[in-house]
């Protein structure tokens, strides 16, 4: 088993610089424009997970598999263009960096009352998914998410809280055994997410297992509608979303879920 190096925190403060990564510059490398048929949306980082290994662990990814991507860092999403992508990621938490940064020099407590999201913008996600979307929900894309509003009905599970960073042991579950092939039980350093959910309502792939916190899901996927929703929780850092466990994890979650289907 390979453990990973010492965890490292990258502070992304991308609300300083918002980027929107247009279509054309983001699109499949080396594809014929005129060829690209699938796309992309990449809803990415916050002000406790950096930017660059997701999109160098998850973007690239889709490129490769000739999805013209669109990837945004600021709070610019288009809603209503939702229904034109056959795929949309989704990893940043739920809190406003900007406000939270502007007004109260990032003090947590105020989180649940600064959110990027109003309620109507995330009904957008579940709408999308309903009529046959296909939405990747990595790491902190459940995180701090409201209990009784969409992300986390589309996750089946609400975010609680998570213990610090530790090792940690992650394996297959043998569910969706698609999702995890040729994936060995691995050590990394990473979070262990404290989440509320019904395990008989989805399909929890992946599990971590530590000697402080027992066994805790890391990995699970559903249909919700006619679409389907994939949670990869592995990917605090670049050190873990460089893994090449976790980089094979999350690609076969790509290519099966969002290819061929579960």
């Amino acid at each position: 088993m390979i453990k990973s190096k010492t965890r490292e925190l990258l502070a992304c403060l991308f609300i300083a610089s918002a980027i929107f990564v247009s279509p054309s510059s983001a699109s499949a490398s080396g594809a014929d424009k005129a060829t690209v048929k699938k796309k992309a949306l990449a809803i990415l980082g916050d002000a406790h997970h950096g930017v660059y290994p997701q999109y160098a662990a998850i973007v690239k990814e889709l490129q490769k598999r000739a999805y013209k991507t669109d990837v945004i860092l600021d709070y610019d999403v288009p809603f209503k263009a939702f229904p034109d992508y056959d795929i949309i990621v989704l990893s940043r938490y739920a809190y406003n960096d900007r406000v939270l940064c502007k007004k109260y020099n990032f003090n947590f407590a105020r989180g649940k009352d600064n959110l990027w999201l109003t309620e109507k913008q995330e009904q957008a996600f579940e709408d999308y998914v309903k009529a046959g979307g296909r939405l990747f929900l990595h790491h902190d894309g459940i995180g701090f998410y409201l209990k009784d509003r969409a992300i986390s009905r589309l996750a089946k599970a609400y975010f609680v809280t998570h213990p610090p960073v530790g090792d940690i042991t992650v394996m297959p579950s043998g569910k969706l055994p698609e999702l995890t092939r040729d994936l060995e039980p691995f050590a990394i350093m990473d979070e262990e997410y404290v989440v509320e959910m019904d395990e008989s309502q989805t399909d929890v792939f992946l599990e971590s297992h530590s000697k402080k916190n027992g066994r805790s899901a890391q990995g699970w996927a559903h249909t919700y509608g006619k679409g389907k929703v994939a949670v990869l929780i592995p990917g605090h850092d670049r050190y873990v979303l460089f893994h090449p466990m976790v980089n094979s994890t999350a690609q076969h979650r790509l290519k099966i879920t969002w290819d061929t289907g579960f």
